[in-house]
């Protein structure tokens, strides 16, 4: 969990943030509702003290919907708030032979609890940013390919068929 908490070495070439992919045009403005802080996957108590210390989750959380917002979507938090998709975010850090593998995820259900996708981006192996980036360049990363998951658009083009319901699963008004 090197990077998301505060671990991050310094190499002579740091990986600069991307841009954010946006989603397709006749999608864009669909709302994602991220009403919860990622959790943190890991059998390794220690990282998750970490994370929870490092305000990692509410960290996580931020950058993501704010890439999310990037990419073409509108972003809320309030589980009564009309939405086409729910995401739930989490991160998973694992330790196998020394090294610490981090995968960034957003899972997507649609509003009545249906899953939509799984979307999951692993950190590259000896990659580096400046520590303030690293959120924002896992964000990017992330939010990139729920962008451009054909799941992700075929379901939203079917979403725009209907209204978008809030949380009781009802159309919102």
């Amino acid at each position: 969990m090197s990077g998301a908490c505060g671990g991050n070495m310094m190499a002579a070439s740091l990986a600069t943030v991307p841009p954010v992919h946006r989603v397709a045009v006749d999608v864009q403005g669909a709302t994602i509702l991220v009403a919860e802080d990622p959790e943190i996957e890991t059998r390794d108590p220690v990282h998750i003290q970490r994370a929870r210390e490092n305000r990692v989750p509410q960290q996580v959380r931020a950058a993501m919907q704010q890439a999310l917002e990037l990419a073409g979507f509108r972003v809320v938090t309030a589980p009564g708030s009309a939405h086409d998709l729910v995401a739930k975010l989490a991160l998973n850090v694992s330790e196998a032979g020394g090294n610490v593998t981090q995968t960034y995820r957003c899972g997507l259900r649609r509003p009545d609890g249906a899953p939509v996708a799984q979307i999951d981006w692993t950190w590259p192996e000896g990659t580096f940013v400046e520590e303030s980036e690293v959120f924002e360049f896992a964000s990017h990363n992330l939010a990139t390919e729920v962008a451009r998951s054909r799941a992700v658009v075929d379901e939203l083009r079917r979403s725009r068929a209907t209204p978008a319901v809030g949380a009781e699963g009802r159309p919102s008004p």
